[in-house]
C-alpha cells in the first residue's frame, strides 16, 4: 500500500482530526482486515491514536506524518497542501509556548515603506525570534532560498526599529535585545543557515532552541534600535 494509507489519513483528518477505519477502506478500496497491520504500525510510532475502529490524529500527529513522507521522498508541495495552514503556524505557536516563550502570531506593523508581518514574534529570557512559516522548502534551488532569507531579514531589520511595538506586548530588557529572523519549514531544508538565517524543520524546533549558542557568529542577529528620529507609527 507503500504511503497512500498516511496520505489517505492526513485527506480524511484534516477537516475533523479524526476518520473510522471504515471509511479509510472504502477511501482505499480494500478491505479493513487488510488495514490493521498498517493502523497497528502507526499506532506504536504514535502518529495516530486508534480505538474501536475510530482514528484519531492531533495536529501534532498530523505534522509529524507530514514530515514522516516528505522524509520518504514525497512531494512536498502534494502533502503540504494536506495541512491547513493555521495548523502548522498553531503547533509552531504551541511548542514554543509549552518551552517557555511568549508568542505573538501574525504580527502586522507600519515600516518606512510600508506594511510588513511576522507570521510568529516569540520570545524569552534568551531568545527574540522573527519566525516565517513556510509550509515547504525542500527543493528550492540556492538563489530561490536566499530570497527567501533575505526577505525575512528586511521584515526582522524593520520590525527591529519598532521598539514601541516590541515594549507594548513587554517584552523585558528590550533595548538590549536583538532579534533572530528564522524561518520555520516541512521536510528537510537545502541549506540549515542561509544568508546568517536558520532554516528549521518544525519537528526539529524545540532542539534547535536548546541548541543555539548566542554567541554563534554564523546566526544573524539585529540589533533593537528605534530609526533615528521615528515617529510612532501605528
Amino acid at each position: 500500500m507503500n504511503a497512500e494509507a498516511e496520505i489517505k489519513l492526513l485527506e480524511l483528518t484534516k477537516a475533523r482530526r479524526r476518520t473510522t477505519t471504515r471509511e479509510l477502506a472504502d477511501e482505499l478500496h480494500v478491505q479493513v482486515d487488510k488495514l490493521s497491520k498498517k493502523i497497528r504500525e502507526l499506532s506504536e510510532k504514535k502518529m495516530i491514536s486508534s480505538s474501536r475502529g475510530i482514528v484519531e490524529m492531533s495536529t501534532e500527529q498530523r505534522m509529524m506524518l507530514t514530515e514522516q513522507l516528505i522524509h520518504e521522498g514525497r512531494d512536498p508541495q502534494q502533502i503540504s497542501r494536506l495541512l491547513e495552514w493555521q495548523e502548522f503556524e498553531e503547533f509552531a505557536a504551541e511548542s514554543l509556548e509549552q518551552n517557555g516563550f511568549r508568542k505573538v502570531k501574525h504580527l502586522v506593523f507600519k515600516s518606512r515603506i510600508g506594511r510588513r508581518e511576522i507570521d510568529l514574534l516569540a520570545w524569552n529570557d534568551t531568545f527574540l525570534l522573527a519566525i516565517d512559516c513556510k509550509h515547504w522548502l525542500r527543493g528550492l534551488s540556492p538563489s530561490r532560498a536566499r530570497e527567501v532569507a533575505l526577505a525575512q531579514t528586511e521584515r526582522a531589520e524593520f520590525l527591529a526599529e519598532r521598539l514601541d511595538i516590541l515594549k507594548r506586548h513587554r517584552i523585558t530588557n528590550v533595548e538590549k535585545r536583538s532579534l533572530i529572523p528564522v524561518i520555520l519549514c516541512l521536510g528537510s531544508p537545502p541549506e540549515t543557515i542561509v544568508e546568517g538565517i536558520p532554516i528549521v524543520t518544525v519537528s526539529k524546533l524545540i532542539s534547535f532552541l536548546y541548541g543555539i549558542s548566542p554567541i554563534d557568529e554564523r546566526i544573524r542577529r539585529i540589533p533593537v534600535r528605534p530609526q533615528s528620529g521615528q515617529s510612532i507609527l501605528m
